[in-house]
């Protein structure tokens, strides 16, 4: 055999060991440890000891969507913002936006209820005066037109400052 049809026999049985461990799953993030939602709201200044609404945004990657905090199945995860009791923080209320309607490509068409893009928590907030800490988590499930992932929590930390 020639060195050329050896190195060609080399070749194939090389790539034949190579290609099954490149293949993609479904419903495996192909990015590992990306979450697919951010929070960028960093910083807030709010007047202190008074009822103020507080504004956090949060982005979906593009290509992806999470539930909206009601969902149209029960059986869906709801988005919802967890904050930790904080000395001095009084939080009189929270207010999600509406979602918008997806229509899954795949299967029976179901037609979901969803964020994606850009969306916005409001916050009803009592903050000492100072400079502290908002923390919690958002709680999430995100998906992709072929697989949901499993659910996240992702850390919210707002720097506040109360004047």
């Amino acid at each position: 055999m020639s060195t050329l049809k050896r190195f060609g026999v080399l070749a194939v049985v090389l790539l034949a060991g190579v290609l099954p461990a490149q293949e993609i799953q479904l419903g495996q993030p192909q990015v590992k440890g990306k979450d697919h939602v951010f929070l960028l709201s960093d910083a807030v200044d709010v007047p202190a000891g008074k009822p103020q609404d507080v504004e956090l945004r949060f982005r979906v990657d593009d290509g992806f969507h999470i539930n909206s905090h009601h969902p149209s199945d029960e059986l869906l995860i709801p988005t919802v913002l967890t904050l930790q009791a904080a000395s001095g923080y009084k939080v009189l209320g929270e207010s999600y936006p509406a979602g918008v309607s997806f229509r899954l490509p795949i299967g029976a068409g179901e037609t979901l209820n969803v964020y994606q893009g850009e969306f916005r928590v409001m916050l009803r907030l009592v903050v000492p005066k100072g400079e502290s800490t908002l923390s919690g988590t958002l709680h999430y499930q995100a998906c992709d037109n072929a697989a949901c992932f499993p659910p996240r929590n992702l850390a919210v930390h707002v720097a506040v400052r109360g004047e």
